[in-house]
């Protein structure tokens, strides 16, 4: 969500071919892929426009970007010196390792161009993305194991083998933060770093003590669901959490991604306001609590402020719509 103007923007892709590299033990089937995922921005209105994947040519001439682009969590840094001039910071999931692409995007044009596409061997399973600047974020790595029989032993045992990696503005991977169970969404405010944590149910809190090290503060419990993405309302720092009540019933949805699939999964929605001091706790008020005629299992839920509407916007990473909650205050 662009804080300056209100617009939202979007990770959208097949369906098809999303339910195959989410699960990193299948067989990748190129078949599936029809076509390269894509970024959209979309209004008020609900008006939406395509921002088109560009790169350099060995000529200097702008050209299809012609790395394959399968998105999941990603952020956009705003240059404070000039906040039309964004840098799009995407898990791209590549089908030989896990990476991140780095487009330049100026507002308002239909077109983004690739700077650079990151790997590491400590980016092994990107979730989600932290802009610090144009190069460097932090990235939540979810598990230790990639695919195989440890990935379903470290999920079914809620080992905490995952970790939030670094990439510097020099180009280097580090590890900041390790020991976390499934580690998911990440979001920060005022210098506090916040991460879901989804087979431990809640989200810890972190503060930097310098770039690329995070110490662990403390932890906001779950004990009705299971948080997925977060994100805070820069207006007044409240973290807005998407959570899955019935957690087999969201994995058989992302399996066969079809409203008919289960009505049972369900979603719940949190919004996380601070008190005096993160220390000092958080009150927790519930928005959204669906059996999943609404949506069958939400991942995202973010606050669109623009021309004098706001609004929630509440999203899947397995759903083909969006569902709108037109009155938040």
């Amino acid at each position: 969500m662009d804080p300056y103007t209100g617009l939202a923007y979007l990770s959208c892709g097949s369906l098809n071919a999303r339910q195959r590299w989410l699960h990193p033990d299948d067989e990748y089937d190129m078949s599936f892929e029809s076509e390269a995922d894509h970024i959209y921005v979309m209004d008020e209105n609900d008006t939406y426009s395509e921002i088109r994947a560009m790169e350099m040519s060995n000529n200097g001439s702008l050209q299809p970007f012609s790395q394959g682009l399968r998105l999941h969590g990603f952020d956009i840094y705003w240059d404070p010196n000039d906040p039309r001039d964004m840098t799009f910071i995407l898990v791209n999931h590549q089908v030989a390792h896990g990476a991140v692409s780095i487009f330049s995007y100026n507002r308002g044009s239909d077109h983004m161009v690739h700077v650079e596409t990151v790997r590491s061997d400590l980016l092994h399973s990107p979730n989600n993305i932290l802009a610090m600047s144009k190069r460097a974020f932090y990235a939540t790595n979810d598990m230790a194991f990639t695919k195989g029989f440890m990935r379903t032993i470290s999920s079914n045992t809620r080992l905490p083998d995952g970790h939030v990696v670094y990439h510097s503005d020099g180009g280097e991977f580090s590890v900041a933060a390790s020991n976390i169970r499934y580690p998911n969404g990440i979001a920060k405010h005022n210098g506090w770093i916040y991460v879901a944590s989804c087979t431990d149910p809640g989200v810890q809190i972190y503060k930097e003590d310098t770039r690329g090290t995070l110490s662990f503060c403390g932890r906001i419990v779950y004990d009705d669901g299971i948080p997925d993405n977060i994100f805070v309302d820069p207006e007044n720092g409240h973290l807005y959490s998407t959570m899955f009540l019935k957690a087999k019933e969201s994995h058989k949805f992302f399996r066969n991604p079809s409203l008919n699939t289960t009505k049972l999964a369900g979603t719940k929605i949190v919004r996380l306001i601070q008190r005096d001091h993160p220390s000092s706790g958080f009150d927790i008020e519930s928005l959204l609590i669906d059996s999943g005629e609404l949506m069958p299992s939400a991942t995202i839920a973010a606050i669109q402020r623009r021309n004098q509407i706001q609004r929630m916007l509440v999203g899947c990473v397995m759903c083909d719509f969006l569902v709108v909650c037109e009155s938040i205050t």
